[in-house]
């Protein structure tokens, strides 16, 4: 299982979106469920679209730590 650390290292800084708010590419391996092995979709975010990083989500936040902390809570 990957932590909030490892989640920070991975993630990467998009664009901003229309409204200037700050997006944040995160991989999707992340967010993997060990024990079924599938993909879980954590909660506020977006499916990244683009090319560029591969399969991932895209969190639009002022504070990614604590949102992914919140998104991280799906294994408890």
């Amino acid at each position: 299982m990957y932590t909030i650390d490892d989640a920070m290292e991975q993630a990467k800084s998009l664009v901003n979106d229309i409204n200037g708010n700050p997006r944040y590419y995160v991989p999707a391996f992340i967010f993997r469920n060990v024990d079924t092995n599938d993909f879980v979709r954590p909660k506020y975010c977006r499916k990244y679209m683009g090319k560029r990083y591969g399969a991932g989500w895209v969190f639009t936040s002022y504070s990614l730590e604590n949102d992914l902390r919140d998104a991280m809570a799906f294994d408890q």
